[in-house]
Order: C-alpha cells, then structure tokens, then sequence
C-alpha cells in the first residue's frame, strides 16, 4: 500500500464565489433560561412525563376492567389503582398550572435583564441547540466568516416565548465572552420565529459597510419606517450571493419606474374593510357600549321603583331615544359591514407596475438578482448597440434620462439601470444643498460615496445559467383544471411517467430517468447519478437496485399528491427590455402601449420554446385559476431582445394582475402541456379568467426602535400563517368535479376569489400590519367548505393519517389513484457484466487488515449517525427552501465527515475508497459512500473505462 501523504482532494471555495459554508449556532429558548426560569422549565417537563405514564397506567387498567368479574379482589385492587392514579393525575395537572403561572410571571419579571447562553444543559430535542449550515452572505463575508468553519460571531435564534424575545431584543445576551445583539429577522424567519443576532463588536465594526452609511437615527430623522419592511431590507445582506465582480457602482443610476393603466379590463372588485371602516366601526362600538351602559342603569333605577309608581316623564322620553339610538347604532354597523368582501365584476382601467423589481443593463450579464445595500431585484440584459440601430432605424431622437433625484444621464453613461422600487431606501438618502438650495450633491452621489468608502459590495443570487425543461406539476396546478380534466386527460398527462415507472427493470434509459441520471433534465447530478452515465452496468448493483425500488414507491405516491413530468421550466419574468428603454429614453407616445417593445399583444418571448408554440404561464403558490395562456414569440426580431432564457412579456399585458407577480426576481412555471391547456381553455371558455382587485393599506410609517421592531416582529408572529386559508381553498377545488353544476363552480369561484385575498393580506400583513375583519355572512359561506376535513389526496401530499382526510372524491388529484397503475418490478437482464472492481482503483485492495478494519468500522458509525439525523425527516413533504437548507447541512456534514476521516485513519483517499467499495459490494445501503467518496469513485470507473477494449 502506498504510505505517501494523504491527499483529501477537498478545496475551499474562492472568496466572493457564493459557495462557501459556513457553520453557525442555531438555539431555542432553553439556553436563554436563567437558572431559576430552567429549573421550572424542567419541573414542568417532569411533571408532564409523569401525566403520560399516569396516563398509559389509567388506560391501561380500563381495558381490563371491563373483563373482570367486579367481586374479585383483582378487580377491586385495579379500581383502587385507578382511583389513585386518577387523583394523582389531578393533582400533577393542577401543579403543572401554578408552575406554567409562576414560569410566565418570572419570564415577564426578567425582560429587563441580560441573559446568558447556556450550552452544558441537556436540552429537550436538538433544535434547542445545534449547529447549522448557510452559504455564504454579504453578512458572513464583513464578518470573515471563512468556508467550512466555525463562527461564533452568527447566532441564529428561535425564540417561542415573547417574553425572552423582548428581553434579548432589547438587551442582547452573553456567550462565551462576547455581548450579541438583535441584527435582523426577514419576512421567511418571522414565518418560523427566527431572528438572527450578531456579535456586538463585530456589527459596530461591519455597520457601514452593510448598510452603505444608513444609521436608524439618520431614518428617524427623515420621518421613520414601517417596522417589518426596515426588517426586511436590512435582512438582504443574509441572502446566499456572489460578488457582482465587474459592477461599477459610478456606471449605474436609478430611475422612476414604468408604470401606466390599460383601460376597459374586466375585474372581479372585492371590496374589503379599510382603515377608515375600521376606524367608524370603532367609534360606533364605543357609543354602543356607552349606550348600553346609560340603558343599564335606566333599568336598575326602574327596578327600584315600587310597583304602580310612575315613572318621571322625562326618564321614559331618555329610554326610548336611548333604545332608537342603539337601533341606529346597530343598524350603521351592520350597514358598514355588509360591504365587506362583497364582489362585483367591473369594467375599469388596471394600473400595471410594469417595472416594479426589475432594472436594466446595458452591459452583458446573465439575468440575475442583485443585492447591494437596500438595493433588491431582478437584472436583465438589453444590448445598448441593438437600441441605439433599433432607434436609428426608426427615426427616434435619444434623449437623455433624469435619475430620481434630478440629475440628467445620457445613454453613453450608462451601463446599469436601477429602478425606484428597487432602492428601497432612496428616500433616506437625500440631496445635499446649500444656503440657497442649490443642490451639491445628489441622493444618488451620497449612496455611490458611501458605496465606496465603506467598501460596500455588489452582490447576485440566482445566476440564470443554463434553464432545463424539468419542471413537474403538483396539485395546486392541477386542482384548478379538476372540472374538465377527464381520466383519459389524466392518463395522457402521465404517460411520460407511466413508461418510466413501467421501465424499470425493462428499459435502461427509463431507469436512468427515474434515478435523475438525465442531463437533459437534471443539471445538479451527484456522483452516483454521474457515475451511472458512465457505467450503466451498475443498475445491477445491489444498492442501486433497492434504490429503484424505493424510488418507484416514492414515484407511485408523488403520482397521486399530482406531481408529474411535463416539458417545462421555472424561469424568470422578465418585462420587455425593449419596451423599457423606449419609454425612458424616446418621445413616443407613452398613450399607445401597443407600439412600445418586442412583444405584443397576447404573445411572451421565451427561447426555451418554439415560435407560435402555446404556453401556459403559472406562478406557485397557483390558488385561483389563473393559467396564462399565450403564444410564443421566437424569431429573428426577438432573438435581438430576448438575451435570456427567461419569459419576456409585453406591455399591454394583464397578467401580473392574474398572477400577481412581482418582477423581482419572481419566476413563473412555463409549459406547453397540450393536455393541460385544452383544459385550462375549456375552463376559461365556460368560466372565465379575470384579476381581482381591491386596495391594500400601507402601514404608517413609525419611529425604529427595539421596542417599535419587537412591536412588529410579534404583531407578524401572530398573523402570518397562510396555511390555513391556503388549505381551505384546496378544500373548495376539492368538492368539484366534471359532473359540477355551473352554479356550484361559480359560487365556489367567487369563494375561491375572497380566500385568495385573505391569502394576499395575510403574506403582506408584515409590510402592511393590516387585514380586514372577515364579515359573519361571508364567515357562514366559507364554513360550507372549512367545516370538511382536507381531501383525500393529502394522505400523501402532505402524510397526513386517514382519519384527517376526506373519503376519496371525484376531483381530479383524487381520481389519479384509480387512473395510474404500475407494475411488479422484474429485472431483466439488459446490460453486460457489472463488477464492482470498475469502481475501484486496485482491485486487489486487501479488506482484512488492521488499517482496512479500521476505515470500515469508522465508516459503519459515521453511517449510524447519519442514518439517525435523516431517519426522521420526511422529504416528501417539505418546501423548496426546507429541502434546500436540509440538503445543504447534509453536504456541509459530508464535507466535514471526509475531511475527518481521511485525518483519523491517515490514508490515501484512494486507498479509503477501494476498501469501501470491496467491503460494501454486498450493501443494500451506500448513500454515505456516495455522499463521502464519490468524487473518487466516479474517477476510476472513467480511468478503468478507457481501459477496457
């Protein structure tokens, strides 16, 4: 065996890159406990451990009684028993109130104090204290944080109980020789009460530099913010980004966005309760009550009348204008009330924010989002040399652009076009002038020096690289269609995944397919899936078999949750770049929307696509039925324009009202599934498709604090969950079916409408901190469908048990089930000979002596431990960002796992490898192999291929 120095083939990502981990503290509330406030916690964790065995003890004996005999001294020492425990249980219930009463008193007394972490404690699970894995951040790279280490300096925390939250929100707390304190906490962490705190010293030290000079007194001084969006801009620099390497902060400005109506539009109006509502609603209430109180005492004094006497005139005269009073009263509430969530389909002019999010730029880049100190969206690219022929060509004068603060930039000085919406804080950064008002220096200049001087970086996530056809249905998507969608519709919609499913065993690419060994749709391939291309032979392997087997279940129940294959992507929304520069920097008629850009009327551009090719446009979450169909536009003229694999739309377009999208960054799922759109047109033939429309109210802005900030970030704990009407509209989708009266679709569609704005307040209730009182007839008519249990379908969308879901229905997820069927899995034999030996670099690789015992050994507990971390995660039913940060800890813990193998047994990483593969050839489980040594692995099989004859 070879003894050289061991090679761990590992390299740290380049500085700015974007692929750094690095390893933080994730802790709940029980570290924060003072000694006292733990002592309790705990007394109460005891006592509820002694509840459940009181309780198995009681259940345990009434099972039996009703077998016994009364009269037998058994059975009268089993009721004794049970009475015993009985009282027993009792009394722990009332000892766990006082104690759950003292624990919340102490909480409250000890806001005011500087609390302590303690890490030496046996916490209740790991999430009370753990470490985690994030990408690297604008934030980690001012700390220093350094790939796949440790930083003390990031603390993330998620905090239950309000009352620990206010007491670090307002006075931080200590670990290990350091003072940390409340950084920032973004509209996803508020969602799961999370808040990330700093080091002290390190964010007095990084201030500026994060946020290019802008203190909160300087926004105090201007007037003050909603508190949740001030979060949320300043929660930017946590996003996983690379640096913006060749942006030059003195080539960009930033303009006024587009934005105009297109008139005669149909909308379906939802008048909802507003501010001033809210506020006549109040007032009534308070004279209601007051006259309540004034009727009340009339009748008291009238009780203490002798009986005959007759009462003052003047008392009987009060009572009736008191009674006639409260009549009004009841009926002026009643009035304002009866308004709400009423719908009312009008003819009316539609505002679009055509450029809300989004900028341009003029120098080659890939579409990306951009994140720079309170600056956040979507950047394009559109060729300056293609306007300046396109204007020439056309006869249009290029006149200069005035930036937001009133300076005038021509063409030539441009390269990056930053739009109002997108500087999140321009108001903030104001003009400086002198005496006479003479303007010195822009709001602009002041961002771009203090850019400079405090060596701010330009950042971007989401590089738009090479987009892939790969994208799957799922049963929002599909539930819209569920009244035209037959089983024969269904069948043809999952005949791609019907032959795969059937494939295996049978056809090689089939397999290949459903283990994501596919380029052609898979452009994150692990070594296993790379390895499998090269050497197909391994779909003999043990391993790789059960793995089939596994997969083709997870298949079978994805099949029925709706998700299926289909020739589509989830690609960004971009606005006609074309149409954008016309508008700032010609004279053209800003009246005929129909002249301006590259895409017209009833048309997208999308490369991914064929020309005149249907598409259908949807955004996640899809709750209404909103499918966008249009045709494609792909030629020479929009191959000048469409610079990007995204889906450009044109400006006489509604559908950022149908799907309500931002372009920031927003990405729609655009198909041509033949099978999905006759249907969505079948739909939209019968029922229509129109925007809703009502008002929302912006929060007033207030003075930042860490009062006003905790005020906020509790009001967003509480409000924030669209679960629940989320899974109520599902509900509704669920009771229809192609056998659906009309009048039953309509009334659920009008339904559907007022949930999807209880949906829309509830995810902007952080930035708007309102949401309307939903009135007791519109409450009656939502209880029809909420009184149900969720359908059926979600025993395997969401795992839920079949006594929370509903009997199976005829709606078209349910349907599925009937609809797709597989086969029994039999393995023909379809390729040559596999030997493991291909995987190895020495095949003659001696397994049995003491070195080689000592790598397998290690290998089986690093197996255990990771078998044990994921054996409870269900991935099934996880988001995208869930999966991601799972995903993420997992390559994070096998980097770390191979570094520290390669150390303890010091050996050849070669070496390692080659005893593993011989000692696991019989294995039915090698994900840790993989995940450790697959770089290695996928090696040898290239060197032994060339090889062979």
């Amino acid at each position: 065996m070879n003894k050289s120095k061991p090679s761990t083939q590992f390299t740290y990502a380049a500085y700015g890159s974007g692929k750094a981990m690095i390893e933080i503290l994730n802790i709940g509330f029980e570290p924060l406990l003072t000694e006292e406030e733990y002592t309790l916690y705990k007394e109460i964790g005891a006592l509820k451990t002694a509840i459940r065995e009181s309780l198995y003890t009681e259940s345990l004996i009434q099972s039996k009684l009703p077998y016994l005999d009364e009269s037998t001294a058994y059975s009268r020492w089993l009721r004794a028993h049970l009475t015993a425990c009985q009282s027993r249980h009792a009394s722990q219930e009332a000892a766990i109130r006082r104690h759950t009463d003292d624990f919340r008193a102490l909480l409250k007394q000890n806001t005011a104090i500087t609390r302590q972490l303690y890490d030496n404690r046996e916490f209740t699970n790991e999430d009370q204290y753990r470490d985690i894995a994030i990408f690297e951040s604008d934030l980690t790279r001012c700390f220093g944080c350094r790939d796949m280490e440790h930083s003390d300096d990031i603390i993330s925390v998620v905090t239950y109980y309000t009352e620990i939250f206010d007491s670090i929100i307002h006075n931080g707390f200590d670990y290990r020789q350091k003072h940390y304190v409340f950084f920032t906490a973004g509209a996803g962490q508020t969602r799961c009460k999370k808040s990330t705190f700093v080091s002290e010293e390190q964010l007095n030290a990084s201030h500026n530099r994060l946020f290019c000079g802008l203190s909160m007194d300087d926004i105090n001084r201007y007037g003050g913010m909603n508190t949740n969006k001030y979060l949320a801009y300043t929660s930017l620099c946590q996003t996983n980004t690379e640096i913006w390497s060749d942006f030059r902060i003195d080539r960009a400005i930033v303009v006024d966005d587009i934005e105009f109506e297109i008139p005669g539009q149909d909308v379906r109006c939802i008048y909802t309760e507003t501010p001033e509502d809210k506020r006549a609603l109040s007032q009534l209430q308070a004279r209601l009550e007051d006259n309540s109180f004034q009727l009340k005492e009339l009748r008291a004094r009238k009780a203490q009348y002798p009986k005959g006497f007759r009462r003052p005139k003047e008392e009987v005269a009060r009572e009736k204008e008191l009674k006639d009073e409260r009549i009004t009263l009841i009926d002026d509430m009643d009035r304002i009330q009866s308004r709400y969530h009423q719908t009312s389909i009008q003819n009316r002019g539609v505002s679009i924010p055509f450029t809300d999010g989004f900028g341009i730029s003029l120098k080659k880049m890939q579409s990306s989002m951009v994140r720079l100190p309170f600056i956040k969206g979507l950047m394009a690219y559109c060729p300056r040399r293609a306007f300046l022929e396109w204007c020439a060509g056309h006869g249009k004068t290029i006149h200069k652009i005035t930036d937001i603060y009133g300076k005038s930039h021509s063409l030539s000085e441009v390269d990056y076009i930053f739009t109002r919406s997108q500087f999140k804080m321009w108001n903030y950064y104001r003009n400086v002038t002198d005496g006479q008002g003479v303007v010195l220096k822009t709001g602009w200049e002041v961002y771009k020096e203090n850019f400079k001087r405090y060596h701010c970086d330009a950042c971007r996530c989401n590089v738009e690289k090479h987009v892939l056809l790969n994208a799957k249905t799922n049963y929002q998507v599909l539930q819209t269609l569920t009244t035209e969608m037959t089983d024969e519709d269904i069948l043809q919609m999952a005949s791609y995944d019907i032959n795969c499913l059937n494939g295996i065993g049978h056809n090689v690419q089939c397999m290949l397919n459903v283990l994501g060994a596919n380029p052609q749709k898979n452009d994150n391939m692990n070594w296993l899936q790379k390895s499998l291309l090269l050497y197909p032979e391994m779909l003999k392997d043990f391993y790789v078999k059960t793995l089939l087997k596994n997969t083709k279940d997870s298949i079978i129940k994805k099949f029925r949750s709706g998700k299926f294959n289909i020739n589509g992507a989830y690609t960004f929304v971009i606005p006609d770049t074309l149409a954008c520069l016309q508008w700032w920097f010609t004279d053209m008629d800003k009246t005929r929307l129909e002249d301006f850009g590259f895409v017209k009327e009833g048309h997208v551009s999308c490369n991914l696509f064929e020309d005149k090719e249907e598409v259908d446009c949807l955004r996640s979450p899809h709750l209404d039925h909103a499918h966008c169909i249009r045709k494609n536009s792909k030629n020479e003229r929009t191959r000048v324009w469409a610079k990007s694999d995204g889906i450009y739309v044109g400006m006489k377009d509604t559908m950022s009202k149908l799907l309500m999208y931002d372009n920031d960054g927003d990405k729609l799922l655009v198909h041509n599934n033949k099978t999905i759109i006759k249907c969505a047109k079948a739909f939209q033939s019968k029922y229509g498709m129109i925007p809703n429309f009502y008002d929302m109210p912006k929060a007033s802005p207030e003075q930042l604090s860490n009062s006003s900030l905790f005020g906020g970030i509790v009001m967003a704990y509480h409000h924030g969950n669209i679960g629940t009407p989320s899974n109520e509209i599902t509900k509704i989708w669920s009771t229809l079916s192609p056998n659906s009266a009309p009048e039953e679709v309509k009334n659920a569609m009008e339904i559907i409408a007022l949930r999807c704005a209880d949906v829309n307040f509830t995810i902007d209730f952080a930035k708007t901190l309102y949401k309307p009182t939903v009135p007791k007839h519109i409450a009656a008519r939502y209880k029809q469908y909420s009184g149900r249990k969720v359908p059926h379908f979600f025993l395997y969308a969401k795992n839920k048990k079949a006594d929370q879901v509903e009997p199976q229905g005829n709606c078209n997820i349910d349907r599925i089930s009937n609809v797709v069927k597989s086969r029994r899995i039999v393995f023909k034999d379809l390729l040559g000979k596999y030997s493991y030996t291909t995987l190895m670099h020495l095949p003659d690789t001696d397994i049995h002596t003491h070195q080689a015992r000592q790598i397998i050994a290690l290998y089986r507990q690093i197996e255990n431990t990771n078998l044990r971390k994921l054996s409870h995660i269900d991935f099934s039913t996880l988001d995208i960002d869930d999966k991601r940060k799972i995903m993420l800890q997992i390559e994070f813990d096998a980097d770390r796992q191979r570094e520290m193998f390669i150390k303890l047994v010091d050996a050849p990483i070669s070496y390692i490898a080659d005893v593993l593969v011989k000692a696991l050839q019989d294995d039915v489980n090698k994900d840790t192999l993989w995940r450790l040594f697959g770089s290695e692995i996928y090696k040898n099989i290239e060197e032994n291929l060339k090889n062979y004859p």
